[in-house]
């Protein structure tokens, strides 16, 4: 708690002292530097917000240079979202009384232009993901047809596009019509999209109808599941965990299947350690020099009591696939996995005379390494789980799964 208050105190004093500073840049004339201080507080609802704009007020040349040293920065915006951002922001400066309704609209106005002008030459490149609509400018024939052109390329290029740069993409071809410019691009592109099957059916299907069915049926599989010998538990654990492995795979239980995976079991055998607790005895000698000297009586004893248990699993599986056209799987998974865990209670003191009390301290290196880690007793439940991974892990190599399994 004190670390986090002094924290907290040392960024009040830090801003207090940068506002400090900017009055003083104000003073010498270096206004510029000041800005860029007071910006950060200026649109603030704190203590410091209403200092920074306090500082403004009380300087009315300062105050008149703020729009100008907006415009600057407004020219300085490296990303559209940047632009967009410091666009938006006018308005709420002008509810703080730091620019007039006047001054928010000429820098509307110039972020505007700015949006025009460096979407023409490349320098903000807009996209569908991009806060288009912001900027009226970029509503132009000219315009929307390079952000169209740049938002196919990156849709093209990427193996995680944004959600509106699909979107745009897409409803661009739709509204420019099937027999369009637009349209013909976006179809000889399709192939090279990253594309969700989500994706297909809600922005795909609505436009080219006959490649989003074939796209699904591309990325789509069916799997029949069998377990040998038949074991309902088994089988409905290995379900949940197969379905996991895509939304592209669908678990079919009657029908026909693109692959058949049979899991065999050929070994199971399960093996506990009993729990055990025994005491764990030290002599005054064996505990820290200085702990022993403060808090234990002469020849007294530190004991505890060590509590022991595992579990042990050994097991076999054979994963075979098959299926017409695919190519033929067939896997031998086998170990030994085994968990063990100990912890430790009761600490305390007995004195020569028979006396007990409590230990509120660990007595040395030798205790510290026994009792840190593993205190909690692992069941058999957690290794089956994870064997069951391990089983799952080898039908998804199973390649017809594997390649549906790397589309999105």
């Amino acid at each position: 708690m004190v670390v986090i208050l002094s924290a907290c105190q040392t960024t009040k004093d830090y801003s207090a002292e940068r506002l400090s500073n900017a009055e003083e840049m104000i003073k010498s004339g270096r206004d510029r530097d000041a800005y860029n201080i007071i910006s950060g507080f200026s649109d603030v609802s704190n203590e410091y917000g209403s200092r920074a704009r306090a500082i403004i007020e009380k300087n009315p040349a300062f105050k008149e240079k703020y729009p100008q040293f907006l415009k600057a920065e407004f020219t300085e915006a490296y990303s559209p979202g940047r632009l967009a951002v410091l666009r938006n922001g006018t308005t709420d400066m002008r509810a703080r009384g730091l620019i007039t309704a006047e001054q928010e609209q000429e820098l509307r106005a110039y972020a505007d232009q700015l949006a025009s002008d460096g979407n023409r030459s490349g320098k903000l490149a807009f996209d569908y993901s991009d806060s288009v609509q912001v900027f009226p400018s970029l509503g132009t024939p000219e315009a929307q047809s390079l952000i169209f052109k740049r938002s196919l390329e990156k849709l093209t290029s990427s193996n995680y596009p944004n959600s509106a740069l699909v979107k745009g993409v897409f409803d661009q071809a739709r509204t420019s019509g099937p027999k369009s410019p637009e349209a013909a691009m976006v179809l000889a592109a399709l192939p090279s999209m990253k594309l969700s099957a989500e994706e297909v059916r809600q922005h795909v299907a609505s436009v080219f109808p006959e490649q989003a069915k074939k796209l699904l049926a591309d990325r789509s599989i069916t799997v029949r599941l069998v377990t040998e010998p038949d074991d309902r538990l088994l089988f409905e654990d290995l379900a949940t965990k197969v379905r996991a492995i895509s939304s592209n795979l669908t678990l079919v239980t009657g029908g026909d299947a693109t692959v058949t995976v049979t899991v065999k079991k050929l070994q199971w055998e399960e093996r506990r350690d009993p729990e055990r607790t025994q005491p764990v005895v030290y002599s005054q000698g064996d505990v820290n020099l200085l702990a022993a000297a403060l808090l234990m009586p002469r020849n007294a004893s530190y004991q505890y009591d060590l509590t022991t248990g595992g579990v042990e699993l050994a097991y076999a599986f054979e994963v075979k696939a098959t299926g017409k056209g695919i190519q033929p799987y067939d896997n031998l998974l086998r170990d030994k996995v085994s968990r063990s865990w100990r912890s430790c209670s009761n600490a305390r003191i007995q004195n020569v005379f028979g006396g007990v009390q409590r230990a509120d301290f660990v007595a040395n290196d030798h205790m510290q390494q026994t009792c840190s880690g593993g205190g909690v007793p692992v069941s058999a439940d957690s290794l089956r789980n994870n064997v069951l991974d391990d089983v799952v892990r080898s039908i998804k190599r199973i390649p017809a799964i594997e390649r549906v399994a790397s589309l999105r």
